[in-house]
């Protein structure tokens, strides 16, 4: 894979820092299920802002399945949600299928989620720790700072939970 820029606090475009509140939301998974950020206190939360037709998110979507869903999606202080931007169900749902991943996906075809979160750019993912507060963010997909954010999540859930 070519060279990509990844920021993590320097880019314009970003509408959260770490150390900070994530932002409130609630959006409804391709299976019809509400998930809002509120009810998952005391879980660590990754949050994914991807389209299908991002070069940089197919990439990423492999990694994000193997190295992270898989790793945590059994521990009952985790959870993931990947965000598809300006894309809807009928769009992303046959994409997961032919690309095999299996973490939960929701559209945001109106950007009404991902214009809490940053204006431009994606993939962008968060690490929430269990009290809503950012841990990690990126945009781009650089390998560095996916291993970074794997880290994070690491830490994350080995602290005391609520």
């Amino acid at each position: 894979m070519p060279a990509q820029s990844c920021s993590t606090e320097s880019d314009p475009a970003t509408r959260t820092k770490v150390g900070t509140q994530m932002p409130a939301f609630t959006v409804t998974d391709s299976d019809g299920k509400t998930f809002s950020l509120k009810s998952q206190r005391g879980k660590v939360v990754v949050l994914n802002f991807w389209a299908t037709w991002c070069g940089p998110c197919k990439y990423e979507i492999p990694r994000l399945e193997k190295e992270i869903w898989q790793r945590y999606k059994s521990d009952p202080n985790f959870v993931m949600m990947a965000i598809a931007r300006e894309q809807t169900d009928k769009e992303i749902v046959p994409f997961q299928k032919s690309s095999h991943f299996s973490y939960p996906i929701a559209s945001d075809p109106k950007r009404s989620t991902y214009g809490l979160f940053a204006e431009s750019g994606i993939p962008r993912s968060y690490v929430v720790d269990g009290d809503g507060k950012i841990l990690f963010q990126t945009v781009g997909y650089c390998e560095g700072d996916f291993d970074h954010m794997k880290a994070e999540i690491e830490q994350a859930l080995q602290k005391p939970h609520k």
